[in-house]
């Protein structure tokens, strides 16, 4: 089972994944394409956008450079990626014309074998374009097993990442843990014309008792990741304090989930309360996430009391 931090649908090019070294990677590719002497030597993912090279050699031409994207449904990487471990040679002079890009129109053949992620699902596949030497897989096997290790070594990374960002006490990300999460999430919602707002909670203390108890984070933090959606993040930010990342339609739609959560905690435990504090962003804003949790945290009455 992969880290839940690693999303495969989401091309490396675009993940920060500083534990992969992608130079070694293209000097794997000029490796091949010498041995081979290939065209073209190139690794491709397949993501959710389809499947997108990751390195290649150096090629004359433009074509299977980095971040070239094919379409999800061309046929001829779908055949690619499923191969079997000892890989393929493919004549590519026998396929239909229909089936291949328009960027295989000098290709004779390809020789490839498939790229796994630790889990055994398919992360993509290394392929050799025109080799005119062997016309066999075998030697692509040491750049596939080179492949499969750093992806291998890539997950355990961010799995001890993942854990390092969990709170113990609720399960929920942590202060650390929502700063490297948050910001990419953050992109991907203003590129896509989202509103967002950052709302803070701040448990106060059981006033029976004047303390704060570890099951009443968990019931707090377990209320507002349950009233949340799956788009939005939220974290444990320190003792008392939650914050949440949403995307929403409007301002007043922060306020309904505030009210929500607060309304959730009350039914469970009448003993305890919330303040809250929340600011709304439109997709236009240029504010970093920094910015924007200082100005919404500014809001709750601990803060204000900081400041005085």
């Amino acid at each position: 089972m992969l880290p839940e931090n690693i999303d495969t649908t989401i091309s490396l090019l675009e993940s920060d994944n500083t534990q992969l070294n992608l130079v070694r990677w293209m000097h794997q590719c000029e490796l091949m394409h010498r041995y081979y002497e290939s065209d073209v030597v190139f690794v491709i993912q397949q993501t959710g956008q389809g499947f997108e090279i990751i390195v290649s050699s150096i090629h004359q031409n433009r074509s299977f450079t980095t971040g070239t994207l094919f379409e999800q449904n061309t046929p001829i990487f779908q055949r690619l990626v499923n191969t079997p471990p000892v890989g393929l040679n493919i004549d590519l002079t026998n396929q239909k014309k229909s089936d291949l890009p328009k960027d295989f129109d000098q290709a004779n053949n390809i020789l490839t074998r498939p790229i796994l992620w630790p889990d055994g699902t398919q992360f993509g596949c290394i392929c050799v374009l025109n080799s005119k030497t062997e016309a066999n897989a075998f030697m692509l096997e040491p750049f596939q097993v080179l492949l499969q290790q750093e992806l291998s070594l890539y997950c355990q990374t961010q799995r001890i990442e993942s854990l390092s960002m969990r709170d113990k006490d609720t399960g929920m990300l942590n202060e650390y843990g929502f700063i490297m999460m948050a910001p990419r999430q953050l992109s991907l919602g203003r590129r896509f014309g989202a509103h967002a707002g950052i709302i803070f909670f701040e448990l106060l203390p059981d006033p029976t008792t004047q303390n704060i108890e570890e099951h009443h984070n968990r019931l707090l933090g377990n209320i507002i990741q349950d009233t949340i959606r799956t788009a939005d993040i939220a974290a444990h930010y320190d003792d008392t304090q939650f914050v949440v990342l949403v995307f929403v339609d409007s301002e007043r739609d922060l306020n309904y989930i505030s009210q929500r959560v607060e309304k959730l905690l009350h039914q469970q435990n009448e003993h305890l309360s919330i303040d809250t504090s929340y600011n709304f962003f439109t997709p236009d804003s240029a504010l970093k996430l920094s910015p924007m949790l200082e100005e919404s945290k500014r809001g709750l009455r601990s803060e204000q009391k900081k400041s005085h």
